[in-house]
């Protein structure tokens, strides 16, 4: 994405693409301690436990978002669809990992 962002003479929104990655990485890391700290609960605290880590990764996403969309558009554009060919990435990788790892 990087590449695309320079060979377009766009070299400034190149700082994008690492904060919507690591924006990523930080929502799908959060998703699994929730995920796992879920699991090693009884029901009623799984329930709580997923209703709070939701919350809390939408709002990180908000405020980094919120942040590049007062900066520029184009930054906030290019965090966006960063995030989400990186958590796309991610989950298909998880995915094709859980359906080889079943069959």
């Amino acid at each position: 994405m990087s590449l695309q962002l320079i060979s377009a003479g766009q070299l400034g929104l190149c700082g994008a693409v690492p904060i919507g990655a690591l924006l990523s990485f930080f929502y799908l890391l959060s998703t699994a301690a929730r995920l796992e700290a879920a699991a090693n609960s009884p029901a009623s605290q799984a329930k709580k436990i997923m209703l709070v880590g939701l919350l809390l990764r939408l709002l990180m996403v908000f405020v980094v978002l919120a942040v590049a969309v007062h900066i520029s558009t184009e930054l906030f554009l290019t965090s966006a669809v960063s995030f989400g060919v990186f958590y796309l990435t991610a989950l298909f990788i998880l995915a094709r990992s859980e359906v080889k790892r079943k069959f």
